[in-house]
């Protein structure tokens, strides 16, 4: 079994289509992995409390629970628009709170972690020749992330919160105080349960993550186990909207129902399947439309062979080379191949086979034995030269967007 994780969404905020990028781009590739017949446990979370779900709680006055259920009851929403498979499990935070508890005193049992008051922080310094090695970066010349009141007291300026004593907000009450989870223990606490220990096949998130989240992910994962947490991290560029990284203080940003009321949810799978999932993505209307344009084009093809009944054949091979690509996240070779077989007509029945793979939705959508029947009395009438009843015929094929 292929073991896979994904860092999920912190629940404070609408997400916007970028936010999108890395569960979409994992859906391409565990899609292709499972068509080539592999057994993949996908494990995602959902971080349903964090010191910007107390904020926005506050702002908001509303508890902190109902924040997160609003939003991530919105994120899941996307997850059925834009055709993304479920994860074999979410899981979240408020709910594995004995979990996180165990996992903590694991990580103080092995001399890895000390408490300050209600606090329990991590000691790079025991570990200090593993810490880095994700971020590719000397411990010296790292900047830390976390102010707390109690820094001044801390071992190492690095050393991060595994449990955090807080004064705002919901508390809840550990054998170290009352308080709530660090945000790098979460995920690391996850894979710790979920898939007792082993290393992942593949372990994911946004590259804004690298450093501190996925460091301080691994070293747990290394204070425990002696080893590191993922085979393979998969860092996920961002999407850029007019050459601008998608931000409220800008104005750019594009939600995912804003997205639907302009564009299908197929033309953002096709998007990311023709970009690097490495890199970022320069998104402008022109690349939009286009990508809708295309997405058409296919949907136009997909309707005439069904309304022309026609029997098609499928190459497995073929199919499965570009599965391989795909699941290897190389989208150039996949994305080339996926082109040249949308261009011949004698590979019809491989390329349909090729997008019900890769997720694409509208494969799935059949047309109806009715609009067959309107398709073949609008040919038989053009065959009748009776143009004026067969433009009306057109008329309503159009309108149904089936020509």
């Amino acid at each position: 079994m292929k073991k896979y994780y994904l860092c999920g969404p912190t629940v404070y905020n609408t997400p916007h289509i970028g936010n999108l990028r890395p569960i979409l781009t994992f859906d391409l590739m565990i899609r292709a992995l499972r068509y080539l017949k592999e057994d993949v446990y996908f494990l995602h979370n959902i971080t349903d409390i964090d010191d910007k779900i107390i904020n926005k709680a506050i702002e908001e006055h509303k508890t902190e629970e109902e924040i997160a259920k609003k939003y991530e009851k919105y994120y899941l929403e996307q997850l059925n628009n834009f055709n993304i498979e479920k994860p074999t499990k979410i899981v979240r935070v408020t709910e594995h709170l004995q979990d996180l508890y165990n996992y903590i005193q694991k990580i103080i049992d092995k001399k890895h972690a000390y408490k300050i008051n209600g606090n329990v922080y991590f000691d790079i310094m025991s570990l200090k020749d593993e810490y880095g090695k994700i971020s590719h970066q000397k411990l010296d010349n790292l900047i830390y992330d976390e102010l707390e009141d109690n820094s001044s007291l801390k071992k190492h300026p690095a050393d991060f919160a595994l449990w955090k004593e807080t004064k705002i907000g919901v508390k809840y009450d550990s054998p170290f105080g009352l308080g709530r989870p660090g945000w790098h223990t979460e995920c690391s606490c996850f894979i710790d349960k979920y898939f007792n220990g082993e290393t992942l096949d593949a372990h994911g998130g946004g590259i804004d993550l690298i450093f501190p989240h996925h460091e301080n992910e691994n070293i747990q994962h290394f204070a425990i186990h002696n080893k590191e947490i993922a085979k393979q991290w998969l860092h996920f560029g961002t999407l850029n909207y007019k050459n601008q990284k998608m931000s409220k203080s800008i104005g750019n940003i594009i939600y995912p129902h804003d997205y639907l009321a302009k564009y299908s949810a197929d033309s953002y799978r096709l998007l990311l399947f023709s970009s690097n999932y490495a890199k970022p993505i320069n998104a402008t209307d022109e690349i939009f439309n286009a990508n809708e344009t295309l997405i058409n084009k296919f949907i136009g093809i997909w309707n005439k062979s069904q309304l022309e009944n026609e029997h098609l054949e499928i190459n497995y091979n073929k199919v499965n080379e570009i599965a391989v690509y795909t699941s290897k996240l190389d989208f150039a070779k996949a994305f080339k191949e996926f082109i040249v077989l949308s261009k011949d007509k004698n590979q019809k029945g491989t390329f349909f086979e090729t997008l019900r793979m890769l997720g694409f939705a509208f494969i799935n959508k059949k047309i109806t034995t009715d609009n067959k029947k309107l398709y073949q009395q609008w040919k038989e009438k053009v065959n009748e030269k009776n143009y004026e009843e067969a433009d009306k015929l057109r008329t309503k094929l159009i309108e149904r967007k089936l020509i």
